[in-house]
């Protein structure tokens, strides 16, 4: 997206200063080649975050738990394990406790200090 349509985009939203703690994650090993699962699909789907670094066979994944059932045999609760968030804006690494800025409606958006005050600048 262009600089000028996202920050016109951004300026649409109403943002909340916040500070986002460490939260749990699911942790599992998904092998090339079976990327694509349903069982994965539905733990993803109830938070729609994941996030996917690629190891020698295939990723290891996360996925934001924030409770439910899921298979323990194939997946381990990590407490704390989601330790960042990025910005949607500029992708700097936002750690836990640290101050941003989350959009209040439905679209999702967490700005970093310098990108907040960039959309709200004149």
């Amino acid at each position: 997206m262009d600089d000028e349509l996202e920050l016109e985009h951004l300026r649409t939203l109403t943002f909340a200063q916040s500070r986002i703690p460490g939260l749990d994650a699911l942790e599992a090993f998904v092998p090339t080649g079976v990327e694509s699962n349903d069982e994965l699909a539905e733990l993803t789907s109830r938070t729609g975050f994941s996030r996917w670094r690629p190891v020698e066979g295939g990723h290891q994944v996360l996925i934001l738990y924030q409770g439910g059932p899921y298979d323990r045999r194939r997946y381990t609760l990590r407490k704390g394990a989601w330790d960042h968030e990025h910005c949607k804006r500029c992708l700097v690494r936002i750690p836990p406790m640290t101050l941003c800025w989350v959009s209040t409606g439905r679209d999702y958006t967490i700005l970093c200090e310098d990108c907040h005050r960039r959309v709200n600048a004149p």
